[in-house]
C-alpha cells in the first residue's frame, strides 16, 4: 500500500493556488497611467506632497518635476539671501554690521532688514504716532485716548479731539 505524505501534498496545493492566483490577478488588474503624460506605468513613482499632484508618475515626469522643484527652491533661497542684504524700504544694499531688524510694533514682515537711515525715520514716525495727537498734533500726556475701530484712525488722540469725534459720530 502506498502512503502519501499529506503535508507535502497540502504544501503543493497551496503553492499551486498562490502561483495561479498571482497570475490571475495580474491578468485582470486595472492598468495604471501616469497622471501627467498618461503613459502606462510599469514602475510607479509617488509624487511629493508639496507638489500637489494626486496619482502616480512615470520616471520621466518624476525626474522632470523633481528638477523643477529643486530649481524653484534654489531661486527662493537666492531671493531670501538678497532680501537679507537689502533694505526693505529704500532697496539699498546694507553692510552686515549696519543691518537692523524693524521693531515688532511697526507691523512689518518678520524676515526683513532696514538700513540705519530708514530705521531712524521709521522710529521717529512711530514715536510721533504714539506721543502726539493725530488730529491736532498736541503732545499727549499720561492718559491716552485710542480711537474707536470704526473711526479708522491710525494713532492716538488727545481728550478734546476724541470728544469732538465721538460727539460728531453719535
Amino acid at each position: 500500500m502506498l502512503k502519501f505524505d499529506t503535508k507535502k501534498i497540502s504544501k503543493l496545493k497551496i503553492h499551486f493556488f498562490t502561483r495561479n492566483l498571482k497570475k490571475y490577478c495580474l491578468l485582470f488588474r486595472k492598468p495604471v497611467f501616469c497622471t501627467l503624460c498618461n503613459k502606462d506605468l510599469k514602475f510607479k513613482y509617488k509624487p511629493d506632497k508639496s507638489w500637489n499632484i494626486t496619482g502616480y508618475l512615470c520616471s520621466d515626469c518624476h525626474m522632470k518635476i523633481t528638477r523643477e522643484f529643486i530649481i524653484k527652491q534654489k531661486e527662493e533661497e537666492e531671493k531670501i539671501n538678497k532680501k537679507q542684504n537689502q533694505c526693505f524700504i529704500c532697496n539699498n544694499f546694507i553692510d552686515p554690521e549696519k543691518k537692523k531688524k524693524p521693531r515688532w510694533q511697526w507691523d512689518m514682515e518678520n524676515d526683513i532688514y532696514l538700513c540705519e537711515k530708514c530705521y531712524n525715520q521709521k522710529e521717529l514716525a512711530y514715536q510721533n504716532k504714539i506721543n502726539f495727537c493725530v488730529n491736532c498734533g498736541k503732545k499727549i500726556g499720561f492718559i491716552r485716548y485710542n480711537p474707536k475701530p470704526n473711526w479708522k484712525i491710525d494713532g492716538q488722540l488727545c481728550r478734546k479731539c476724541w470728544d469732538t469725534i465721538n460727539v460728531s459720530q453719535s
